[in-house]
């Protein structure tokens, strides 16, 4: 009971220090290192499952490790009767094989110099959920075992007194998450709605296009509702843009870095681009178009020198994150190291201060908080590329209905039918739409894009016949080149999902 309560003390220690010092903690370390050696089929099955929870999840299940170490160790050192003295050599003893077999053995390097957080941060993090660990620990031990003529009988009160607490504690948690389960059980499956999506008389596609339709993804996505992903498990890097540098080099004739300040001063320009998650499934939210403004990579390439046999440009970032493009695709005129999104500084979240913007690659590439670029004669694989996902990464080309709704309900009659579709820097040129399962096709309007790199709304209307039915809706587009959108349904692993979206909708009875 001490070892487990010390060890939560020590965790807390942890998490306060890392949240003081704006660095990962030992124990975000050492969920990271998991994550990065669970097979990436696994851990798309659970974040296809359990969303950004899957982090929080593995994240929660290390913190309980810890506690299942102190646990540990505070039954050997009683079964043993260790005094404090020899205690406190056996803790030491585990905090460096911890630091000098675990962490290696997780791949987060010796004392984690391979971590994220670095040496310096791991140490401090170590060390200071260690001592919290040791005092609370001795604290425990001598409130749990005290000395005198009652002794015996306080010390079975006291450890009473805390079993009860936190059975108390534990069973109150326990309930709540119960029934909360037992609720979402028994709550009725939603009713379909009835869609929004009516036509009204003397509509006209184009000028209802033009003008915007309630449902219909935005041609612009919101910062708040663009989606974000990131391989860290609990916070992303926070970076102060007064010391950031960006440093350009490896086989270039002219190394040198530049300042936050010094970047927003090279010449620049804004550009409308689509990033896509490789995770994101058929007719998922893992998607988002944004008007982003910075500056030519291949300026910035161009500055150093390019050497003889470049062969790849690879980006790392401020959380060790690291990805390569082909030089070809970095010396693109679409390509460039973005410091706006949607006029306004990059966040947080997004990348601040600084990401890399590359047309008609999966989001994976387009890295965020980067702080270097280094020209390599080789082909370098990256942080996903060798968990097994592909390395060239071009965008498949992607459809979605966003009206109406899975499972609503839609009126006899004109109903709009409408949604996004993407194929990259070859551009959609045509997109179709079925209202009766893929038998037959009919042409929607399709919106202008913004730009030669981002996703274009397209819109149809479609006749609902009267009487009850159930009906599956398709959508596939077919891009620039003639190529038509591959049907086959294939998941995210490794090249991006293929398939057609569809969503089913019933038609009432009409009285």
């Amino acid at each position: 009971m001490a070892g487990a309560l010390a060890a939560a003390a020590g965790s807390a220690a942890m998490l306060l220090l890392a949240q003081a010092a704006g660095q990962p903690s030992l124990p975000e370390t050492v969920a990271e290192a998991i994550a990065g050696l669970t097979p990436i089929a696994i851990s798309e099955a659970l974040i296809q499952r359990l969303g950004a929870t899957a982090k929080l999840l593995l994240f929660g299940l290390v913190l309980c490790g810890q506690v299942a170490v102190g646990a540990a160790f505070g039954s050997v050192a009683a079964s043993r009767g260790l005094p404090m003295v020899q205690s406190a050599a056996a803790l030491a003893v585990a905090v460096i094989v911890i630091g000098v077999v675990g962490l290696p053995g997780l791949g987060a390097g010796m004392l984690g110099s391979h971590a994220r957080a670095g040496t310096g941060a791991t140490l401090l993090s170590l060390g200071a959920g260690t001592a919290a660990f040791f005092v609370t620990y001795v604290a425990l031990m001598r409130h749990f075992n005290p000395v005198g003529i009652f002794a015996w009988e306080d010390s079975v009160a006291r450890r009473r007194f805390v079993r009860q607490s936190l059975l108390t504690i534990g069973g109150v948690a326990f309930g709540i998450g119960a029934f909360r389960w037992l609720a979402s059980v028994l709550t009725p499956p939603e009713v379909p709605t009835i869609a929004a999506t009516a036509v009204p008389d003397g509509t006209d596609l184009a000028q209802t296009l033009a003008s915007g339709l309630p449902g219909l993804s935005p041609v612009i996505t919101s910062v708040e509702d663009f989606y974000v992903v990131s391989k860290n498990v609990l916070s992303d890097p926070d970076v102060n843009a007064a010391s950031w540098r960006i440093a350009i080099g490896g086989a270039v004739n002219t190394p040198y870095a530049l300042t936050y300040d010094e970047i927003k001063t090279l010449p620049a320009a804004n550009q409308f681009l689509t990033l896509q998650c490789i995770s994101n499934p058929v007719g998922g939210n893992l998607i988002g178009n944004a008007d982003w403004r910075g500056v030519s990579l291949a300026s910035l390439l161009q500055r150093a020198g390019l050497q003889a046999g470049a062969v790849d440009v690879i980006l790392k970032a401020a959380d060790d994150y690291s990805e390569s493009i082909p030089i070809s695709k970095a010396l693109a005129p679409g390509t460039i190291l973005a410091y706006e999104m949607n006029g306004q500084p990059l966040t947080r979240a997004h990348g601040f201060p600084a990401r890399l913007i590359v047309p008609d690659i999966y989001g994976m590439k387009n890295v965020k908080w980067v702080t270097g670029i280094e020209v390599v004669g080789y082909d370098y694989l990256g942080y996903w590329q060798q968990r097994g996902w592909s390395d060239v990464a071009v965008m498949n080309t992607t459809s979605r209905i966003d009206l109406p709704r899975l499972r609503s309900i839609v009126l006899p009659g004109p109903n709009f039918v409408g949604g996004i579709a993407v194929a990259g820097e070859r551009g959609i040129r045509q997109v179709e739409v079925s209202t009766d399962g893929g038998q037959t096709w009919n042409p929607a309007l399709v919106k202008p894009p913004l730009g030669p790199y981002t996703w274009v709304q397209w819109l149809y209307i479609w006749d609902v016949p009267a009487g009850t039915a159930s009906h599956r809706v398709l959508v596939r587009a077919t891009d620039g080149t003639g190529a038509a959108q591959i049907a086959e349904l294939h998941d995210e692993i490794p090249n991006g999902a293929t398939g057609l979206h569809s969503v089913v909708v019933t038609t009432p009875a009409v009285a």
